[in-house]
């Protein structure tokens, strides 16, 4: 492990005595334990790399990493900084990790750790019946996998991918009934990681269609009557709808190209446009924002603004100024296949609305759901 020399002044006044005088002295004492001989948190030991001059924490899963105290074990005389004991975050309000450098000094030396903390973290990579994926959803800890119908469900030997070093039950080649759900553990750096496993018989349904999520999925909406903002920052994070991005209108009570009419708001068009049977599909979910109640509306369209229907769905006056996720149910009679979406985040003329005042709107989290 490197140790670095510090007190340059010192240094260079060094140089200047012995330049000027014919007896050579050292003036500088390197003879300082700078080593972090250990560093804990929360009773949890860290590793410790003298070479590269780095700590590595991991803590219990669900643990806070923020405002923690480190207990550190240093040589006779050093100090660090942080101090012993300080609180420090070791992740940001976005839940990115954070790295900290420590400096431990004593007597002419110093040295600078890089510490890092974590949480205990495993999971299911891969979950298979013969052929057959499982489908794995980590944030639920849910896996459902699809067989054949007439498959014996009582006598099954799953092959299981997990993280490295972990320990799973049922054992890996174990022969497992799943008539009824079944739960696999993962027992990881004294942490445990439940997954409940079901197997269904018949045909895979067909997901969840998202059509706009502001991250991943994030088409242009074009104006209608208003002048919109994609990609405008989420104002509340807290909510049911934790995503980055969204779109966002400002209505006013004039009627003006800038939000007053009541048809205001945004489409999903021409080079964005979409490809919905309704034989399939049945019915829309939008997440909305804003601070008056009242109808939503989605007006779909087949190609060429043909083909129209309008969907109302109520924003409630119990949850104003809050993320309320909508469902706008497609006609049954509808046959046309659906390629233009416009939304009306207020679908009101507000020019004659003395109630209402200006204010932005926000929509998030277009899905399409397939007939159950």
């Amino acid at each position: 492990m490197k140790k670095i020399i510090y007190y340059i002044m010192i240094l260079m006044l060094a140089i200047t005595v012995n330049s000027c005088t014919e007896e050579v002295r050292d003036v500088l004492d390197t003879t300082g334990d700078v080593d972090i001989h250990s560093f804990k948190i929360n009773g949890v030991e860290g590793v410790i790399d003298t070479t590269n001059a780095t700590i590595s924490v991991v803590l219990p899963a669900g643990s806070s990493l923020k405002n923690l105290a480190p207990e550190i074990t240093l040589g006779a005389g050093a100090t660090v900084s942080p101090n012993n004991g300080d609180f420090v975050d070791f992740v940001d309000n976005g839940g990115n990790l954070l790295s900290v450098v420590y400096t431990v000094a004593n007597k002419n030396l110093y040295q600078n750790y890089t510490v890092s903390v974590d949480v205990a973290r495993a999971k299911i990579t891969s979950f298979k019946i013969g052929s057959v994926e499982g489908d794995i959803d980590d944030t639920n800890k849910k896996i459902v996998i699809y067989l054949p119908v007439g498959t014996d469900v009582t006598s099954l030997i799953p092959v299981v991918e997990y993280t490295d070093g972990a320990e799973i039950s049922p054992n890996a080649g174990s022969v497992v009934d799943f008539s009824n759900p079944v739960n696999y553990v993962l027992t990881y750096l004294g942490s445990t990681f439940t997954y409940e496993v079901t197997v269904n018989l018949g045909e895979k349904p067909l997901p969840v269609l998202v059509i706009y999520n502001g991250e991943t999925i994030s088409p242009t909406w074009a104006s209608i009557a208003s002048t919109i903002v994609n990609g405008a920052v989420n104002p509340k994070t807290d909510g049911i709808n934790t995503t980055s991005n969204c779109i966002s209108i400002t209505r006013r009570k004039e009627a003006t190209d800038d939000g007053g009419r009541a048809w205001s708001g945004g489409a999903l068009w021409n080079t964005y446009k979409v490809n919905i049977d309704p034989a399939i599909y049945n019915k829309f979910t939008l997440m909305v924002l804003k601070n008056v109640a009242g109808d939503v509306q989605l007006e779909v369209q087949s190609d060429g603004e043909q083909n129209k229907d309008w969907l109302k769905a109520a924003y409630s006056a119990d949850a104003l100024g809050q993320w309320q996720e909508l469902t706008f149910e497609i006609p049954a009679s509808r046959t046309a296949v659906i390629n233009n979406i416009l939304v009306a985040p207020h679908v009101v003329d507000t020019q004659n609305d003395a109630n209402f005042t200006t204010h932005t709107m926000y929509w998030d989290q277009l899905k399409a759901y397939p007939k159950q």
